[in-house]
């Protein structure tokens, strides 16, 4: 049953949620059928002078919401998997209170329990801002995409890890000095785990991942590899080669097997995504009807998410329809990134001598790897003699790859662990 008018009440006034407060202030009659009742924030909250707010409650902790009852729409902007999240979250769909949200790790984690008791209770869950921010993927795939059948998605889900990437290259920077810029900007936070390590992008494709194929895909599913490691080198060997690399989140469909994967890996020039930079977000769906769609816009900040978040409260008004779809039962099988097949870029540190080429050569040929480009330099160091071999392969299995590494990497004339990283064509 659609409302005419909302109460609603707002946890959480961080980044998102400020912004949250200035679009509401902004839109001022225009948002007349909006009434915050109420705000919780262990922050110290700046209340708009306006009308909107004048019967605004503040509350200095969450929890008090637990017995709080003046609101129709829960707007949960705290963040994290459990804790009073997940407690108010819950407690507002066992009171029949709608909820929007911009928590994916909570979306993520309890895909499967928020759907059962949200459909139980009559009452919808929106969560548009949990993913890519200002790019309305999740009204994409359930509104304009529902007459298609998914068979992939893929995209840069994690506007930081985009950006030290593209800065890394641009200007000719390592790894932890971008870092520390992107931490600068309010880009990453003093703690830059989730988005460099591919948690943030392995809670939001878990997401997509459940919504696109009907399925609950637990975030156990999703091996993440972050670009914590990458070096500048890499970026610079990649580009000669005529490829950018980029972090990438990656759910297909292919019968009744699912893989998810997240990874830096090699992106041709010429594909959508890989002009895609600094902190946006970019998603390409792949579907029986419309074949590509590509989406980009901001993928975080304070006002493209709260942009999010306003557009699933008048969703609510409108029409109250739940973003967590009822699953049917699913027989999909989730396969591990070690079935993958595909080609790789591969770059080895070895003694500059006579051998070393066909030692390489012989491991992939005993492991049916092909190899399809090479370039070799020798060190800048004169005294070092030591060489680097960059190689690219055509599509093998990746068991085959991880069982050559491992004897490649033993043998004498390797001088460090080999970098290798996954190529992506995305050819269907």
């Amino acid at each position: 049953m659609a409302l005419t008018k909302a109460k609603i009440a707002i946890a959480g006034i961080g980044t998102v949620g400020k912004g949250l407060l200035r679009i509401l202030e902004v839109l001022g009659g225009n948002a007349s059928n909006i009434e915050v009742t109420a705000i919780a924030s262990r922050r110290k909250v700046n209340i708009p002078n306006k009308t909107l707010f004048k019967k605004t409650q503040v509350f200095k902790d969450a929890e008090q919401l637990l017995q709080y009852d003046n609101y129709d729409i829960l707007v949960e902007l705290i963040g994290g998997e459990d804790g009073v999240a997940k407690k108010i979250v819950f407690n507002a769909i066992k009171n029949k209170k709608y909820v929007v949200t911009a928590n994916k790790a909570l979306i993520s984690k309890y895909w499967k329990d928020l759907n059962k008791i949200s459909n139980e209770m009559g009452v919808s869950i929106k969560f548009e801002a949990a993913v890519a921010g200002g790019v309305p993927i999740i009204k994409i795939i359930n509104e304009f995409l529902v007459s298609n059948k998914i068979s992939r998605i893929y995209g840069i889900l994690n506007g930081t890890s985009n950006y030290i990437l593209t800065k890394m290259l641009t200007s000719n920077k390592k790894f932890s000095e971008i870092l520390k810029d992107a931490q600068s900007l309010g880009y990453a936070e003093s703690d830059p785990t989730f988005d460099i390590d591919g948690i943030d992008t392995a809670h939001k494709l878990s997401i997509l991942c459940s919504l696109a194929f009907d399925t609950n895909c637990d975030l156990k599913y999703i091996k993440s590899e972050g670009i914590r490691n990458i070096e500048l080198s890499d970026l610079k060997y990649a580009d000669s080669l005529g490829y950018k690399v980029k972090m990438l989140g990656i759910s297909e469909q292919k019968g009744k097997e699912i893989k998810n994967y997240v990874f830096p890996c090699l992106v041709a020039k010429n594909n959508f995504i890989a002009n895609v930079d600094d902190v946006y977000n970019g998603v390409v769906i792949e579907s029986n009807f419309c074949k590509k769609s590509f989406f980009q816009g901001e993928g975080a900040g304070s006002f493209p998410t709260a942009t999010s978040v306003i557009s699933d409260i008048l969703s609510i008004i409108k029409l109250n329809e739940n973003s967590l779809k009822e699953q049917k039962k699913s027989d999909f099988k989730m396969s591990s990134v070690e079935n993958r097949f595909g080609s790789y870029y591969l770059r080895f540190t070895t003694e500059d001598k006579p051998g070393v080429i066909s030692g390489i050569a012989n491991e992939f040929k005993k492991n049916n790897i092909s190899m399809k480009s090479m370039l070799q330099k020798e060190s800048q160091n004169k005294n070092s003699r030591s060489a680097t071999i960059v190689i690219t392969t055509h599509d093998c299995n990746e068991k085959n790859m991880i069982l050559a590494l491992a004897k490649i990497n033993k043998m004498k004339f390797i001088k460090k662990k080999t970098i290798y990283y996954r190529i992506e064509s995305f050819v269907s």
